[in-house]
């Protein structure tokens, strides 16, 4: 997942991401040098107060104004680069995750595997924009600490001189030893925040699953809102959507009590470490080695080399909170992987536009249940077929199946071109957005003029929509079933696909409705083969060919005198 992640430096975007990362990388090393000259510059400031030079004072805070001008102008434009480049990083790494998402049907697919992926949603809406966040957040911070610790060590190094230190009968001589003062206090001070915040890594990756799920079930309760106030279910929602909450409240607690070790031990080094340089270097300033300007510089000096060696300190619960979201995100990225080297319907069909034809074709569960066993059958193009059975038969498998999207069964068929297929479920699929953009779903680009659109609604008696044709909303929840049976009517007559398959479509309408689906199918799409599942006996007098299943594998088929 990071390779794939890093590949945007090395995509057709890499030019315009190489530009805006190596300006920032600008931006921040001319930044550690600004803070440097800040640090040399109270040297001479403080020796100045000390030695009451007015026009000293006074040159001092002109060159103070001038440095932090430069600062001020040099920090807005990294940040305004950063930001750009968490944005078009995070652009490119979306685009990635939905084209491997939709791939072949992959967020189909996802659902029957052994580990199935929670939450795909959150993992490409908000784990991508926390990766991309964090980890431009951790690198710029590492890459500005790395360079403070190198610039201002040397600094360090040079104001330390060296310390005479009595073992026994021997002396030892340490150069730069407040440099080596720094090195140990934090990396004694990194060690304890590793040790006592590595819970923080796994109890982060574990709230964002339940963040994802406890959000999951807000949008079902908001989807399925009628069926919920029809059933009285108002208490038993709620009992369900805080039983999820409390997840969350079990997880924080741990959080936060994890963070706040952490804050102890980080409150402590830092209010530690104030003094700290103080300490060590006020033998010389009491020995009349160092002047105050000298002991400011120190101070400064160290607090910058502090500051870059305490960086993990720091970013503890940043850094946890990127790890969970990149094993997340990793995970999403394996199982997508995973489908592709599978075994999909794609290995075992061929290819022919005008007959769908199955040879022997067995048809499975993901548990591997056989739900169809050895079908052989051939439907011309303009031939209808109904399939009937008893529940949970198989019926819809098999539909799937022959549409060339499950993935489990063994044998041989043709699966007709995507271009060429249609599908009319019980419960159409309505896209948000202009009611235009639902007739013509799925095919955005598709060239239809307002004529042939007016007139598809008038067939399918939804004149009264023609004045919101370019409104904008969710038209699965401002349309009724029958209109929304309607509307894929009127897809249909747009589209004109060879192939057309109808899931339990007439389920929910009365017969009046069901017979004008299909005769408007008859006149309109004349051409077209029509494959349908239902329970209904009236079903029987639109189709010529009809397949039973019997629950077990078994089907027989027969045919109906041509009317």
């Amino acid at each position: 997942m990071v390779r794939m992640a890093l590949s945007y430096w090395l995509s057709k975007a890499a030019p315009k991401a190489w530009i805006l990362t190596l300006f920032l990388i600008l931006c921040t090393g001319l930044l550690v040098l600004l803070h440097m000259q800040l640090n040399n510059w109270q040297v001479g400031f403080y020796n100045h107060l000390q030695q009451h030079n007015f026009t000293g004072f006074y040159h001092a805070l002109i060159q103070f104004a001038l440095i932090c001008s430069i600062l001020v102008a040099t920090s807005g434009w990294q940040t305004h680069v950063k930001m750009l480049l968490q944005l078009r990083w995070r652009q490119w790494l979306t685009n990635k995750y939905i084209t491997l998402w939709l791939h072949k049907q992959n967020y189909f697919h996802m659902k029957f595997l052994v580990k199935a992926i929670d939450n795909p949603d959150q993992r490409i809406g908000e784990d991508i924009q926390l990766f991309v966040t964090h980890s431009l957040d951790l690198a710029v911070g590492l890459l500005r600490h790395l360079i403070t610790l190198i610039v201002f060590s040397v600094v360090l190094w040079r104001l330390s001189g060296e310390i005479r230190v009595s073992l026994l009968t021997t002396e030892v001589i340490i150069p730069g030893y407040l440099v080596w003062s720094a090195l140990l206090y934090s990396a004694f001070g990194t060690w304890v925040t590793i040790k006592i915040g590595r819970p923080l890594m796994l109890q982060n990756n574990l709230q964002q699953s339940n963040e994802a799920n406890f959000r999951y079930s807000l949008i079902r309760l908001k989807e399925y809102a009628e069926g919920v106030v029809l059933c009285k279910g108002d208490t038993w929602e709620k009992h369900n959507l805080l039983k999820w909450f409390s997840n969350i409240v079990i997880t924080q607690l741990a959080i936060i009590k994890t963070t706040r070790d952490i804050t102890w031990i980080s409150s402590a080094y830092t209010q530690l470490s104030t003094v700290f340089a103080f300490l060590i270097a006020s033998p010389k300033y009491f020995n009349d080695e160092l002047q105050l300007g000298q002991l400011f510089e120190i101070s400064g000096a160290y607090w910058y080399v502090h500051s870059a060696l305490a960086y993990i300190i720091e970013s503890f619960g940043k850094i946890a909170q990127w790890q969970a979201v990149t094993n997340r995100l990793r995970e999403f990225c394996t199982q997508l992987r995973l489908i592709q080297s599978q075994h999909l319907a794609s290995n075992t069909s061929f290819y022919n536009p005008d007959t769908l034809i199955t040879k022997e074709l067995s048809v499975f569960s993901p548990a591997g249940h056989i739900l169809v066993n050895k079908l052989t059958l051939a439907l011309p193009g303009g031939e209808s077929l109904l399939i009937t059975g008893p529940s949970g038969c198989g019926k819809t498998t098999l539909l799937q199946t022959l549409a060339g999207v499950w993935p489990y069964f063994s044998g041989q068929m043709s699966c007709p071109p995507d271009s060429s297929v249609l599908f009319l479920p019980q419960k159409p699929y309505i896209p948000i957005g202009s009611l235009r953009a639902a007739v013509l779903y799925p095919y955005k680009h598709v060239s239809v003029t307002d004529n042939k659109v007016e007139e598809a609604l008038h067939i399918c008696k939804l004149a009264a929509l023609l004045p919101r044709l370019d409104i904008e909303t969710d038209w699965s929840k401002n349309l009724s079933p029958g209109e929304l049976q309607r509307l894929s009517l009127a897809r249909a007559i747009l589209h004109r696909p060879k192939w057309i398959f109808l899931d339990e479509t007439t389920a929910c309408i009365d017969a009046a409705m069901e017979a004008e689906i299909y005769q408007i199918l008859k006149e309109k799409l004349p051409d077209a083969a029509v494959i349908s599942i239902g329970h209904r006996d009236t079903l029987t007098s639109y189709h010529r060919k009809i397949l039973k299943l019997n629950g077990t594998g078994g089907w027989s088929y027969s045919e109906q005198p041509q009317q």
